[in-house]
């Protein structure tokens, strides 16, 4: 963690503030770590590479094509243009701060997820203590200025979170109780918070993660390791089956229930409707291949298809470009140093998460921190695929 403050104040405290989004004013706290990135002109000039190129196209032509409509406002434009490109060169920044050394980009990466959830996380608590599990409304206000926020949007704050239990059944040298115990404890908090909106997003990051990296980590250690891990899984499980009721009638599960009455199992099914949206903007990738309104049915709910309505096939097919070479790295980062299992199963849990997200949710119209996030990360894992020896 020492390590952490070689990053620098100022841009600790700019990406910092730019995750917790105090009045609603992160674009602010983001325009100043574009300047800081552009007038890093060495730094930059070394760290230029194919997938920095990409990303710059898709933004600028996403954000062209976006300024005929700024639904958002115009201000989206820059944002939209400047931030994808300049995010991914702070990751790779922010890997060599860290001196290449895993661990602390571990915690870091930690701490970013953490800072990310803080303002939600806060706002769902003071709710819950408010009213309780019984409240049926989703949609919850912000605790800086009173902003609602669909729980599509809140419950993708958490998406790190979710993944504490997959990361903490990896054993990693120098992680003590005390992170540990902290770590189980925001998970339980987020669990709390994800419960009482009704998340079953957050609830298959949950458990697709964490079954994910049993299967990733379960060849790769002891027999022992793997037994007190089994026997913990089924002890937990277990205690939760004899004393917690899962009654639809419990108040805990309100949000759910109401959301069983008011969908109807069809709507499970088709994952909230989601399927029969995905259906509709593939038709109009070939009807409407420019993109068409909002009106006609909503959001996509899905990343990649969300820019194909907002701008067209050509960002469409950009971004899709970028995200599959993003996959393709992430997957050859974790060969680099095949024995670095901590450090090598967060990579995997995290680009999990991320893309778990991006394929139900439209991360460009409301989630867009999610996806400078991901940018950011992949120039950390760029950055240590490249520089291992």
């Amino acid at each position: 963690m020492g390590k952490i403050k070689n990053i620098g104040l100022l841009i600790s405290l700019l990406l910092f503030l730019y995750l917790l989004n105090p009045y609603s004013i992160n674009f602010l706290f983001g325009y100043l770590l574009v300047v800081i990135v552009i007038s890093k002109k060495t730094f930059l000039l070394k760290n230029v590479d194919k997938n920095f190129l990409l990303l710059l196209v898709f933004s600028f032509t996403y954000a062209m094509f976006y300024a005929f409509k700024p639904s958002g406002g115009f201000q989206y434009v820059f944002v939209y243009a400047l931030f994808p490109s300049s995010f991914y060169l702070l990751g790779k920044y922010i890997f060599i701060k860290l001196e290449q050394d895993s661990s602390s980009i571990y915690y870091f990466l930690f701490l970013l997820g953490a800072v990310y959830s803080l303002t939600p996380l806060i706002s769902v608590l003071l709710n819950i203590a408010e009213g309780g599990f019984g409240q049926i409304d989703r949609s919850l206000p912000l605790f800086w200025d009173g902003r609602i926020l669909t729980a599509t949007i809140m419950g993708s704050f958490f998406a790190f979170n979710m993944c504490i239990p997959a990361l903490l059944i990896v054993k990693k040298s120098g992680r003590n109780i005390f992170f540990t115990a902290g770590a189980v404890l925001v998970f339980l908090l987020s669990l709390a918070c994800v419960l009482r909106i009704g998340s079953r997003t957050q609830l298959a990051v949950f458990l697709i993660t964490l079954l994910c990296s049993l299967v990733y980590i379960m060849p790769r250690q002891s027999i022992r390791r793997n037994l007190v891990i089994f026997a913990l899984f089924f002890g937990t499980l277990s205690y939760i089956i004899s004393n917690v009721s899962f009654d639809l009638d419990q108040d805990w599960l309100s949000t759910f229930a109401s959301r069983m009455e008011n969908n109807g199992e069809g709507d499970i099914a088709s994952g909230g409707g989601r399927t029969q949206r995905w259906v509709k903007s593939f038709e109009n990738l070939f009807a409407k291949p420019l993109g068409w309104d909002e009106k006609e049915f909503g959001h996509s709910h899905n990343m990649w298809l969300d820019v194909l309505r907002v701008a067209g096939v050509i960002p469409f097919f950009l971004l899709l470009l970028f995200t599959l070479n993003s996959f393709i790295q992430i997957k050859s980062a974790l060969s680099q140093v095949k024995t670095n299992y901590a450090f090598n199963s967060q990579l995997l849990i995290y680009g999990l998460a991320f893309f778990l997200v991006f394929m139900v949710e439209p991360v460009f119209e409301g989630l867009f921190t999610l996806f400078a996030i991901f940018c950011l990360f992949m120039g950390i894992v760029n950055k240590y695929r490249t520089m291992q020896p």
